[in-house]
């Protein structure tokens, strides 16, 4: 009798995996959302000059170790962002992200205010901790462009 049902048994398997993986893409796809979503959030404070909210988006360790001015004093005047376009997404592993994203920006100086828009690509890592996701600074003294104040 036993032997009879066994050959259910691959049969069983092969369902639960399929079962299994269709899960998985909607997993990532959530995932990609969110890291999506807080990058956007996160642009869309500093486009406002809304250091308070950007700095929330920052790791827990980086803020435990820089305050908020000290967090601003990183980002001068010089440029005003116009928009960010938030791209490609690669994940390492399950808890950091390099978000691939395209800004436009030009000078801030009155002068030069009907100077076309410039854009650039650039990229982010966000990590994941205790299951919300938080952008990495980069600290100026670590940019090829140094501090751009």
């Amino acid at each position: 009798m036993f032997f009879r049902k066994l050959w259910l048994l691959p049969l069983l398997m092969l369902v639960v995996e399929m079962a299994w993986a269709a899960d998985q893409p909607a997993v990532s796809v959530d995932r990609e959302q969110v890291v999506k979503q807080r990058a956007a959030g996160r642009w869309g404070a500093l486009i406002k000059r809304d250091y308070a909210a950007a700095y929330a988006f920052e790791l827990p360790v980086y803020r435990s170790a820089y305050s908020l001015e000290q967090y601003q004093s990183e980002f001068g005047d010089d440029i005003a962002w116009e928009k960010v376009e938030i791209g490609q997404l690669l994940f390492e592993g399950d808890d950091v992200a390099t978000v691939y994203l395209r800004m436009w920006y030009r000078p801030a100086s009155h002068v030069v205010e009907q100077m076309p828009l410039v854009n650039a690509s650039m990229t982010e890592k966000w990590i994941q901790l205790d299951g919300e996701w938080w952008h990495a600074i980069r600290p100026h003294w670590l940019s090829p462009l140094g501090k751009l104040k």
